[in-house]
């Protein structure tokens, strides 16, 4: 390969190139010394290693060198600079101009340059290991990494993907009789903190989880889904479930409910957590099984040392008051004497940390009641369980307690228990009536029992009196409710029109808004005194069902029969009232819908006088960015802009409240976020997109009678992101960035 010095083909030169060098040439040479450290230690290693192997590993570490060098330039925004000086890769081989990075050491050689698109560049860097210099073994390999930088707009609102349909903080009571949650295969419909309760809402349905107790006296959970409870979940009434799954601390369906269960799990350990000196530094409910040489020796177990389980994370709460989320799935379990490393832990509350090796000890259980009828259920799972009904179908059975069974089938039983037949009668021990059918060997620690029968009558592929047997418990889920703190002055830099009272006077402050001819609206109007009914001659913001100002004859921001209101993101300093609209003459092709994200610091209130709907800028590509009033900083020559022209996340969202939202029969095409609660009324609300409640404080969710609709079934990848906006609410990452830390592509040249 052909390595050329950086010199007069760069357009820079003189100064400039030797800036970029020093540049380039220092950084990396900060990055090296812990990568070189781990090569050489390598090339001391026995001589049976191949050159052609250190080469290689000479090159590699070469790329983990570039990683954290752009890495850095990344987080500091200072790509721009290395791309001005980088040089253009060429289409012919022989003219191929790069830059030869300078390091300290003799063995590693960095050539780089640049491959530029409309919206992207790629970097791409040759990275050449040597090894066994001046010897016959001499060997060089060279590793091509190419990185994909993409161009991020300033002030935009750093961009999160939303993973629930909806989340609610507070108590959630569901009433409306049209209520439902779509999601598609993608997400989860919601999570719940606090208890939740549906009624009277016979079509609804749900999945997700809930972080407290359950009622369901209507509606049901979807076909295939699970719903996890952290708290109880109780029936008494629901339509009959088609393979779906519930997972609580404990589970009463009783004679309430009917239907078929993929599976039914409750009850978890009692645990404390001990460090490898046997010091407790924590305690919580967890899953698992019990070692059977250190478990209680009455029956059934429910105390010594526990095998976790590592299927879903659990919460754990710590002598110094913190409370962790503690996730095994990577962790390492000793199951002779229970020490697990490699742990994970994220803090929910407080401060505190677990130490690297731990022990869970059981001391007793946490839930594990499930009380159903005749059901189909293809695992069930939990501590004392009952199952009253007639001609149930169980395919397995997992007990840590007793199991009491009236008739039916259960394909394979291991119980820490008794069995009790509870409706069956015996002659003798072998001649028995209503007694269930196992198909499958099976065991028991305990004995076979029915009722009023003193005898040991005997039950086909039924062992009883197994030592040291017990199938464990499933654990209690964690139901993720963390959401971010809504504030608005974070997004009032991304705002095209802000309207604030200043000094008493209320104004409007136009941003980033040219007319379709280039005109640029941007300024500061008075709202009292600046005809806005129209500007330019275009048709602007006008109210009162006609040709009248807005904002002059209320003391709230109320916009009261709404004739024109422009396009993009409109952000106000307190509470609105939206009372009606009209027609939007200010943007053509919509009638009377608004094409807006509307920020408040305030609540939100969408009154039942007539109106359209309200549509996020994003939703509407072509009115928002082909239309007479254009936001600059959403659209670029006609279209959305962003990568795959997806357009930026704040413009995906409709609505976004510090407080409260009433809204009585609207719909709304895109996501909505509050920092309080939600209160419908009067016709069914619809909101296409995702809905967070309570991000700010704990709040209610009453839904009424109308019900509500909460789809993101049909939105594509782009407009699933959000704006997550950080202190300042601006994205740290303007300019060019590293659309992954991580190359796109290696391969050996």
């Amino acid at each position: 390969m052909n390595h050329y010095k950086y010199h007069k083909s760069l357009k820079q030169q003189g100064v400039a190139t030797i800036t970029i060098l020093l540049f380039v040439g220092m950084a990396v040479s900060v990055a090296v010394f812990g990568a070189f450290r781990f090569v050489q230690g390598s090339q001391s290693q026995a001589m049976t290693f191949h050159a052609q192997t250190q080469a290689q590993r000479k090159a590699w570490s070469g790329v983990d060198i570039t990683v954290k060098y752009l890495d850095t330039l990344s987080s500091n925004n200072n790509l721009g600079t290395l791309i001005d000086n980088l040089p253009n890769k060429d289409s012919s081989a022989q003219l191929q101009q790069k830059l030869n990075v300078v390091i300290n050491d003799p063995n590693l050689k960095i050539a780089i340059y640049k491959e530029e698109t409309k919206n992207k560049v790629y970097v791409y860097t040759e990275v050449t290991g040597e090894a066994a210099k001046n010897t016959k073994a001499h060997a060089v390999s060279t590793v091509e990494a190419i990185f994909e930088l993409k161009h991020s707009s300033a002030s935009k609102p750093t961009s999160c993907l939303i993973n629930r349909t909806v989340v609610m903080r507070g108590v959630t009571d569901l009433t409306g009789g049209g209520t439902d949650f779509l999601s598609g295969d993608i997400l989860s419909d919601i999570a719940v903190e606090g208890d939740l309760t549906l009624s009277n809402s016979s079509k609804s349905g749900i999945s997700g989880c809930v972080s407290g107790d359950t009622t369901m006296d209507g509606g049901g959970i979807k076909e295939n889904a699970t719903l996890r409870v952290s708290g109880n979940f109780y029936v008494n009434s629901m339509s009959p479930p088609k393979n779906a799954s519930v997972w609580a601390s404990n589970i009463s369906i009783g004679n309430s409910g009917s239907g078929e269960y993929n599976f039914l799990r409750a009850g978890a350990y009692e645990v404390a957590l001990l460090d490898e000196r046997g010091n407790r530094v924590g305690n919580g409910a967890v899953g698992g099984k019990l070692i059977a040489s250190t478990a209680n020796s009455a029956l059934p177990w429910s105390s010594g040392v526990l095998i976790p389980i590592k299927e879903a994370p659990f919460v754990v709460d710590t002598l110094s008051g913190g409370k962790l989320l503690v996730d095994l799935g990577e962790a390492s379990i000793n199951e002779s004497d229970g020490f697990i490393t490699g742990h994970l832990s994220e803090v929910l509350e407080g401060e505190g940390s677990l130490p690297s090796k731990l022990q869970f000890v059981a001391s007793g259980l946490v839930g594990g009641d499930i009380d159903i009828f005749t059901l189909k259920v293809n695992e069930l799972w939990g501590n004392e369980l009952s199952s009253q009904g007639y001609d149930a179908n169980y395919k397995n059975v997992f007990a840590n307690g007793d199991f009491k069974i009236g008739t039916g089938t259960i394909g394979k039983l291991i119980g820490g228990g008794d069995l009790t037949a509870i409706y069956a009668g015996c002659n003798n021990n072998s001649n028995c009536w209503n007694t269930p059918t196992i198909t499958n060997p099976s065991q028991i620690a305990g004995v076979y029992n029915v009722s009023n029968y003193n005898g040991t009558p005997n039950l086909n592929n039924l062992t009883s009196k197994i030592s040291n047997l017990s199938p464990g418990l499933p654990g209690i889920p964690f139901c993720d409710t963390r959401v971010e703190e809504i504030k608005a002055n974070n997004y009032k830099s991304s705002a095209n029109y802000i309207f604030e009272e200043i000094d008493s006077k209320r104004q409007l402050t136009i941003q980033n808004v040219v007319l379709a001819d280039g005109t640029k609206l941007d300024g500061v109007y008075n709202l009292l005194k600046d005809d806005l009914r129209t500007l330019n001659k275009q048709t602007f913001l006008s109210c009162g069902w006609g040709n009248g100002h807005c904002f002059r004859n209320n003391s709230v921001w109320e916009l009261n029969g709404i004739s024109a209101f422009p396009p993009g993101v409109a952000w106000f300093d307190n509470s609105l009232v939206i009372a009606g609209v009209g027609s939007n003459m200010a943007v053509s092709g919509i009638g009377n819908d608004l094409l807006n994200t509307i920020i408040t610091a305030g609540d939100v209130n969408l009154t039942s006088s007539g109106h359209g709907d309200i549509i996020a800028p994003n939703f509407n590509p072509a009115a928002l960015c082909q239309g007479s009033i254009i936001p600059t900083n959403l659209c670029k020559d006609g279209e959305l802009v962003g990568e795959e022209l997806s357009g930026l996340p704040i413009a995906n969202s409709a609505i976004i409240s510090e407080n409260t939202l009433s809204i009585a029969g609207w719909s709304v095409s895109g996501h909505v976020t509050l920092g309080g609660g939600i209160t419908t009324s009067a016709n069914k609300v619809v909101i296409n997109g995702g809905l967070v409640v309570g991000s700010n404080k704990v709040s209610g969710t009453i839904v009424g009678q109308g019900g509500l609709e909460v789809n993101t079934k049909n939105l594509t990848q782009g407009q699933l992101e959000t704006s997550c906006s950080d202190s300042d609410g601006t994205d740290i990452q303007n300019g060019w960035q590293l659309k992954q830390i991580n190359p796109v592509w290696t391969r050996y040249l």
